[in-house]
């Protein structure tokens, strides 16, 4: 496994933080306190997906700085499993959310990864790009009658999930993650790419992104409960 890389941590962390935030503000509209309203409105819509789309194109990044793809993706299975189980508890079920999708791209990326990456680089954003673009319109616009195509992006019009991260489109942003991460992996070590520092208050959260998502919720939502028994 490389070194770690400042900046990557630098932005991972970002994300885990604004991750944290926006999970706030959805616990709180679950409260009352904050109109459900809020959470459609676009401009946090769009923080949602940024959150989201780093999430997946980071961890398609540090496919190249790891040791095993697969080891991540046992460990990132079991935590999906966490999540998802204590999801149905609060009463706001998670059906194939991020965790569940990183695990599966993962371990798809473990697999043919070599294949992947054989495509020349002058095409790959490209074409990981257009097909991300092109399978996120079929996958938010159509609707079909079974009901075990979610995972794949095909909902059942009955369909619901509080974080759904479908295998279409996500694996081709995974994948432009998985091309940065080759690019940078052969970039000199002394290159602004390899060298490039970020703040301390950053790269602590992006170091333990994994630990902080999974107790982030338990201890906001307990927060939130605690108010709102205190204030009945």
């Amino acid at each position: 496994m490389s070194e770690r890389i400042s900046w990557l941590d630098g932005w991972r962390g970002l994300v885990c933080l604004l991750m944290v935030g926006y999970h706030f503000v959805f616990d709180l509209s679950m409260f009352g306190w904050v109109p459900e309203s809020f959470t459609q409105l676009w401009p946090v819509f769009l923080l949602q997906r940024f959150i989201v789309l780093s999430f997946i194109f980071l961890s398609g990044v540090s496919s190249h700085f790891t040791r095993s793809n697969l080891r991540r993706a046992a460990v990132t299975f079991a935590a999906g499993l966490v999540v998802e189980a204590a999801s149905y508890i609060v009463g706001a079920p998670i059906r194939y959310g991020i965790l569940q999708f990183l695990c599966c791209a993962m371990a798809v990326y473990h697999f043919t990864g070599r294949y992947v990456e054989r495509v020349p680089d002058g095409a790959a954003p490209w074409l990981w790009a257009g097909l991300y673009l092109v399978t996120r319109v079929i996958s938010y616009t159509t609707f079909v009658e079974p009901t075990w195509l979610y995972w794949l992006g095909l909902r059942n019009a009955h369909f619901v999930s509080y974080d759904w991260a479908p295998f279409f489109p996500n694996i081709f942003m995974f994948f432009l993650g998985g091309w940065f991460g080759k690019r940078l992996m052969a970039a000199p070590a002394d290159s602004l790419l390899r060298t490039a520092d970020a703040p301390k208050w950053l790269t602590w959260p992006g170091r333990r992104t994994l630990l902080i998502y999974l107790a982030h919720q338990p201890v906001l939502y307990g927060v939130c409960w605690v108010m709102y028994t205190a204030m009945k």
